[in-house]
């Protein structure tokens, strides 16, 4: 179902682009300051793309872009806030994977149909995650991972920011590619689960960002194994892909994508999204991204559905992989 509404979404789309009406070609547009909603707390990486995002919007378009904060239920709350907005252009919103792509397929009472109610602009960025180990650990690769997991089932465990998180998707996902069993123990947030992982508490932790993991990498008090990306993270750049190690193929990875409500103007989603894109191929937007661990992604609106598209198939089998409901 979601894949014929992704279609339909991706037809309406081709369709805009080939044929604007005269009065959205005309439309004034903006004429008042623009909303932008983040479902995420302040400070966090998804808000300091969004706020680089809203100063480029807000030079390009001539109007004051006001980032919102709406944070709550992993990025459910904000994302919903979205999906009720009128499609005028004065509210657009950064969103990311857990709820557009993992939360329709873990959760039976989302208010909003990912498919269905939003308006895809362009993807922003995508965020590497990786596997991590112990420094007491005997693992100094994937593949020492992997074997010792296949000798000792359910023995190693790992610790993830919670039940149905995006790391404990990536890990479970590996877990089956590889033929692996490993021991899940969630935590509630990424703080106390990379103290025990420091501390050697746990054996691994699987993280859907890099923010932390540089750091404590660089001073010796973790291992890296792999990364989940589609390539090398620039920061880790003698750090392997999950793919180079054994799995082609493979990637698993966060991402904060463009959106507004749907119905959104076709003319109005081509204006944001060439700013968008702009932004997305300045060098030094790239190289503050890349030292921040994430990788940016400019795309059409219709390579962004497709996206859209094939994110949904990759997490509807991890979680149908693990019969996960959480309501």
């Amino acid at each position: 179902m979601l894949k014929t509404a992704f279609n339909v979404l991706f037809a309406t789309l081709l369709a805009g682009a080939c044929g604007l009406t005269g009065a959205q070609s005309t439309s004034p547009y903006p004429v008042k300051p623009i909303t932008m909603i983040v479902p995420f707390p302040p400070g966090g990486v998804t808000d300091l793309v969004a706020r680089e995002l809203a100063k480029r919007l807000s030079d390009g378009l001539g109007q004051p872009v006001v980032v919102d904060n709406r944070a709550g239920a992993g990025g459910n709350i904000g994302t919903a806030v979205l999906a009720k907005a009128q499609p005028d252009g004065y509210t657009l919103g950064v969103m990311t994977v857990s709820a557009m792509s993992i939360g329709p397929h873990i959760h039976k009472s989302l208010s909003f149909v990912p498919a269905k109610d939003f308006t895809p602009i362009t993807n922003i960025v995508n965020t590497p995650g990786a596997v991590l180990a112990g420094v007491k650990t005997p693992y100094n690769t994937l593949q020492d991972l992997v074997k010792a997991a296949k000798a000792q089932p359910g023995k190693i465990n790992y610790a993830s920011v919670g039940l149905g998180s995006l790391p404990h998707l990536i890990a479970e996902k590996l877990s089956f590619d590889a033929g692996i069993s490993l021991a899940h123990i969630p935590y509630k947030g990424a703080a106390p689960a990379m103290q025990d992982l420091l501390s050697g508490v746990v054996d691994l932790s699987f993280e859907s960002s890099l923010t932390n993991t540089v750091a404590n990498y660089n001073s010796g008090r973790l291992k890296v194994l792999a990364t989940t990306g589609s390539k090398r993270v620039p920061i880790l750049n003698n750090i392997p892909t999950v793919a180079e190690s054994g799995y082609p193929g493979f990637v698993a990875q966060g991402w904060f994508g463009f959106f507004g409500p749907a119905g959104l103007p076709p003319a109005i989603t081509k204006r944001l999204n060439e700013i968008a894109a702009g932004m997305l191929r300045d060098k030094l937007v790239v190289e503050k991204f890349d030292n921040l661990g994430i990788q940016a992604d400019p795309q059409t609106p219709e390579q962004f559905v497709k996206f859209l598209q094939e994110q949904d198939r990759i997490w509807a089998a991890t979680a149908k992989g693990l019969n996960l409901q959480l309501d």
